[in-house]
């Protein structure tokens, strides 16, 4: 279907010619034609398939063709992270380009002046992080009683966040409203509870993920050690060039510095996304990047779902995410409005697991590709760096860990997905909470694996596969001979006093941990059955 079959307002057709847009994805032709009509609607759809014109559109197109005036602001917009509401705030002010409505930004980071006047200047749409429109109702006098319609996007985003009690106060708070419309990636129990709750007989709208994933993104996986990523990784850029644009995604925001300076290093221009990074810094860095300034961006998961840029070429997975649902969202940055992109992921030791859940979530095996063992050390010769005098995000943090020998040592758990916390002052940035008891954190790279051990997977016939491996052939890089059982003088070992208190999860000895569990287990046992003889 062709947008141009659709009855919009005079003003937006105008709007959508000079956007350029044309075809309508499968949820925008699923679901604008409910929305103009009125209908609350729930949309099941992952990161990339056109949702912010799926609601968009039709808001405006009702507003604009309304037989009365409308009193303001009509319609509001509820986003999890800043850059995502920025880019939503962006789009509607292309389509009412044409019209004298104006459009409010309400987001933590930025003053209150400036957000302030954009409400008084017409502004028939909020856009908004939650944190930050509650903080205007309660302290600047915003009213929400005039919002006729009430919009989630990236509503389980939310959920994940801890936004669950904010939302419910903004619908208490929008008692007026209309229509309701929610957007999510996944149909978590809150997403339908929240649905069953505030919105009348929602028409459900569900576009298979899977399906735009294996059609439109051309997977494979390498499997690499953990010291030869970064080498592998400024290779495959240098000797395959992109037109577009990439990401890099790691799980570990002091990877984010590491990987930039290796880059810039080989007059690659990588810039990051960090948290160490102001609001203004952080959204000036994205229009830069957007405009090609920087051909690649590095970013934790706090990227994941905030960045909308059609340009995307390829993604890689410098770590493989530790919520299978967020491999879906980092690759869907790739392949927007209907292109093709390229995911390309790299495991190591330490991501086995992660492996294995995504393809268990996918149902699918993602295609390995051969690795070439030029690309497993830094190139040679002489290169030109690139933006050798600009600071590097978090590089100042970096080199005092460095220079201290601290390779994240205990006590230093990483955050969540790698999500910065800089954004949690306003409860407007990515908290990025884990979900189950399954999601624990594994060690950065550096972390379990001492330079100069060689690669587990080659060499000798006498190296293990490193997932069957003890953390005691990891650390000290060899077998226990045979016939030996337990180390003896283990307590007095260095390093293992500490043991309790380590954050990190060790993979290699989760076998040892379950034996141990249930040799506890059988002993408890048998004490309850001696009391049960008594």
């Amino acid at each position: 279907m062709k947008f141009n079959e659709l009855p919009f307002h005079e003003s937006l057709k105008k709007a959508l010619d000079k956007i350029g847009y044309t075809e309508l994805t499968p949820i925008q032709a699923k679901s604008i034609p409910f929305a103009m009509e009125g209908n609350d609607l729930t949309g099941l759809a992952q990161t990339g398939t056109g949702k912010t014109m799926a609601f968009l559109l039709p808001t405006l197109h009702r507003l604009l063709s309304a037989e009365e005036e409308e009193a303001l602001p009509y319609a509001l917009v509820l986003a999890p992270t800043r850059e995502l509401t920025i880019q939503i705030a962006e789009e509607a002010k292309k389509l009412l380009e044409f019209t004298d409505f104006g459009v409010a930004t309400i987001i933590g980071g930025t003053d209150y002046k400036s957000q302030e006047q954009a409400l008084g200047n017409k502004a028939c749409i909020i856009v908004a992080t939650p944190g930050r429109l509650i903080d205007f109702v309660k302290n600047h006098g915003l009213s929400l009683e005039n919002v006729k319609v009430v919009i989630l996007d990236e509503a389980d985003r939310m959920f994940d966040m801890g936004f669950v009690q904010d939302l419910k106060y903004i619908f208490h708070k929008c008692k007026n409203r209309k229509q309701s419309l929610l957007f999510s990636a996944t149909l978590s129990y809150e997403v339908v509870r929240l649905a069953s709750k505030y919105l009348n007989d929602p028409i459900e709208v569900h576009i298979n993920p899977e399906k735009v994933i294996t059609e439109r993104i051309d997977q494979s996986l390498l499997h690499l050690g953990r010291e030869e990523k970064l080498p592998y990784l400024v290779n495959s850029l240098l000797n395959y060039p992109i037109e577009g644009l990439g990401i890099i995604f790691t799980n570990y925001k002091m990877n984010i510095p590491k990987i930039v300076s290796a880059l810039r290093r080989f007059g690659i221009t990588a810039t990051g996304l960090s948290s160490e990074l102001d609001q203004k810094k952080r959204i000036r860095l994205l229009r830069d990047f957007k405009a090609g300034k920087y051909k690649y961006l590095i970013a934790t998961d706090v990227a994941s779902r905030g960045i909308d840029i059609e340009n995307i070429d390829v993604v890689y997975n410098y770590d493989l995410p530790q919520d299978a649902e967020n491999y879906v969202h980092r690759i869907g940055r790739t392949a927007r409005a209907g292109r093709k992109g390229q995911s390309i992921g790299f495991c190591s030791e330490t991501d086995y697991t992660e492996l294995e859940r995504i393809e268990k979530y996918l149902n699918s095996k993602i295609p390995t590709s051969e690795i070439r063992e030029e690309y497993l050390e830094f190139p040679k010769g002489e290169f030109t760096p690139a933006f050798p005098e600009e600071t590097i995000p978090g590089e100042k943090k970096y080199q005092e860990r460095e220079s201290r020998g601290d390779r994240g040592g205990r006590g230093q758990k990483p955050s969540r997905g790698g999500d910065p916390r800089g954004d949690r002052g306003d409860r407007s940035g990515d908290r990025g909470r884990g979900k189950g008891k399954g999601d624990k954190h594994h060690p950065p790279a550096k972390m379990a694996h001492p330079q100069g051990h060689p690669h587990p997977s080659r060499g000798d016939e006498d190296h293990k596969h490193p997932a069957k491996m003890t953390h005691h052939e990891m650390k000290h890089g060899h077998h226990p001979k045979e016939g030996k059982g337990k180390h003896p003088n283990k307590k007095n070992q260095s390093g293992h006093k500490n043991q309790k208190n380590d954050p990190r999860r060790n993979l290699f000895d989760i076998n040892e941990i379950k034996k141990s569990k249930k040799q506890k287990q059988s002993i408890w046992q048998r004490i309850l059955s001696l009391f049960k003889k008594d």
